[in-house]
């Protein structure tokens, strides 16, 4: 098949207008399955982000976007998602992503094709009424309001740069709050195809804006007073930064840093379902995502019978390049990422680790590893995430072992039990400190309508969904009237 596509040019999307910020002349973009560039990559300057900031601020003060009523502003976002509906958008954003994260493209085409239900999610809400109730006070009425804090900046990951960034821009345009979206530099082409459908979609100017570049980029808008809400997925060392720079001025943020996630799998576990659920953990997204597995956690008793079940589930996965049809999974993101999985890999041999492995890997020079399980280590020194398709392995004899290495990180994004007692399961479950437990199966989505993904530990700061992110951008005001108490305290 072909594999020449042309890549959206590069743009800033600013007070309404698209333009070009200054080529780095250091870095390009690379296509994960070649490592070879197929575009320079762009860094906005100072004036350009000066120039974003002023403008979402200025929308701010003006209250423009606030004050457009819950029913107008869904409107807007219908027409965003009518616009994103149109085949051009999951075609090019499909092909973008997966050339330059390594996801495959029946994965990113996938995502790509859930954007305009992202927005229309969004309309809903407020036509709901989430944001303007009333409720009984004591001399009648009261209104109980959410409005945006203020101009809000998003930071979007290189690993679900379309479902993540949109989530965030339809949530903060949904509470009336003027956005930033900074993309991640490795992966900045869906947020480009959004600013595209927010142009011709008519959303009014100066609410959505685009801001290319790396993390000096973000660095610059984290810490300007006129930003007045943060949402930032990423990882922990960016995590803390934004935590530290928005921690002076109580500046709301809403962090998802990662997890080391564990997948407990009980003596009556039914083992090739297990199976399945082991290698869908470690492919999905090539293994680099926040909920990917981390520690394989099973009873001693069939610890061999469900390797060996993994084992021939993973001889049958397809490793090739990542916009052929018939690839299982893809290459790493860029080649930086693909040696620091490899230090890591070596880091845990260097502990007593044995590599299991049993996936071929294709002929070609782009950042592919293979599957791989590692068995021998220390739970100790398996305690930090390692972003892509790795798992260690650890035993346990009884329930009560089994939770405290469940329980052994510092992280606690997501977590996998598998077992033929479900009341076993889910009281097992239950007390895994982590913000979600799936039970008996492996899933890329939210496991409950309305339900949050949260983040315990280390693995970040708040609650994400459907209606908790747009709250997220949102403080409760109270407005009602009351009763004069007497002075003195009578």
């Amino acid at each position: 098949m072909s594999r020449d596509h042309s890549l959206p040019e590069l743009a800033n999307y600013i007070d309404g207008a698209f333009s070009t910020p200054a080529i780095d002349r250091e870095r390009s973009l690379h296509d994960a399955n070649t490592d070879k560039p197929i575009q320079g990559r762009r860094n906005s300057n100072r004036e350009q982000i000066q120039a974003a900031l002023t403008t979402t601020d200025r929308i701010y003060q003006a209250g423009t976007w606030e004050d457009t009523p819950a029913e107008e502003r869904a409107e807007h976002l219908e027409a965003m998602a009518v616009e994103l509906s149109s085949a051009e958008y999951a075609e090019t954003i499909s092909i973008a992503d997966s050339l330059t994260s390594g996801a495959i493209v029946r994965t990113t085409r996938k995502m790509a094709q859930m954007l305009p239900f992202v927005f229309r999610g969004a309309a809903a809400y407020l036509r709901e009424g989430h944001l303007d109730k009333q409720v009984p006070g004591p001399r009648g009425s009261v209104d109980y309001l959410r409005r945006p804090w203020g101009p809000a900046l998003l930071i979007a990951p290189w690993n679900g740069p379309t479902a993540i960034g949109s989530h965030k821009v339809a949530s903060a345009l949904a509470a009336g709050a003027p956005c930033i979206l900074k993309p991640s530099e490795f992966t900045p082409h869906s947020a480009i195809m959004m600013a595209r459908a927010a142009d011709r979609a008519g959303l009014p100017k100066g609410v959505f804006q685009l801001t290319l570049g790396d993390r000096s980029v973000g660095a610059q808008l984290v810490e300007d007073p006129r930003i007045k809400a943060v949402s930032f997925t990423g990882g922990l060392a960016g995590g803390r930064a934004i935590a530290r720079a928005c921690a002076d001025d109580f500046v709301p943020t809403q962090l998802e840093l990662g997890g080391n996630n564990q997948l407990v799998v009980f003596a009556d576990a039914d083992l090739d379902l297990a199976a399945t659920g082991i290698v869908y953990g470690m492919t999905n997204l090539n293994g680099q995502w926040c909920r990917a597995l981390g520690r394989l956690l099973v009873h001693e008793s069939v610890k061999d019978r469900l390797l060996d079940k993994v084992m021939s589930q993973l001889a049958n996965i397809h490793i090739g390049h990542s916009l052929d049809e018939e690839s299982d999974m893809g290459p790493l993101v860029h080649r930086g990422h693909f040696e620091q999985v490899q230090s890591d890999i070596e880091r845990l041999r260097s502990c007593g680790g044995e590599m299991l492995t049993a996936t071929p890997l294709p002929q070609l020079e782009g950042n592919f590893i293979a599957p791989t399980l590692i068995d021998g280590c220390r739970p100790e020194d398996t305690r930090e995430e390692i972003f892509g398709p790795v798992a260690t392995i650890h035993t346990f004899r009884d329930d009560s072992e089994a939770l405290a290495l469940a329980n052994g990180t510092d992280l606690g994004l997501a977590g996998y039990v598998y077992s033929e007692n479900e009341e076993k399961a889910f009281a097992f479950a239950r007390k895994m400190r982590t913000g979600g437990v799936k039970i008996n199966g492996y899933s890329l989505l939210s496991i409950g309508e309305g339900t949050p993904r949260g983040a315990w530990g280390l693995s970040g700061l708040g609650e994400e969904g459907h209606g908790q992110s747009i709250e997220f951008f949102t403080g409760a005001r109270v407005v009602g009237l009351s009763p004069q108490d007497p002075l003195g305290g009578r």
